[in-house]
């Protein structure tokens, strides 16, 4: 008897879903940027986040992420504060300030 071919089409239909799911996925913030960095922050509640999801927000490698979190710090834009592993960044008055002037109006 031969078996039905209804059963290898439902891979593929679950494949096609998974892929347009994949393609509709909205991009990265700005594209991987300290200012992907900023722009997070600046929408996160109280201008705080956990650097975990800071970096997954800023669409960034862990070192790019990692680097432009120093360059953001060493400038004024942001402190990053609490235990290891547990690291939250926040802006600083000024990060909030240049955040919001790179915004489109």
């Amino acid at each position: 008897m031969e078996s039905s071919k209804a059963t290898s089409f439902i891979p593929y239909l679950e494949g096609s879903q998974k892929e347009r799911e994949l393609r509709d996925r909205p991009a990265p913030a700005s594209g991987g940027t300290a200012f992907s960095v900023l722009a997070a922050l600046a929408d996160a509640q109280q201008g705080v986040m956990a650097l975990g999801d800071l970096q997954q927000a800023s669409g960034m490698s862990f070192l790019d992420f990692s680097q432009a979190l120093q360059r953001l710090a060493d400038s004024g834009y942001l402190t990053v504060s609490g235990q290891p592993g547990k690291e939250n960044a926040q802006l600083t008055t000024l990060g909030a300030d240049v955040a919001a002037l790179a915004r489109p109006a």
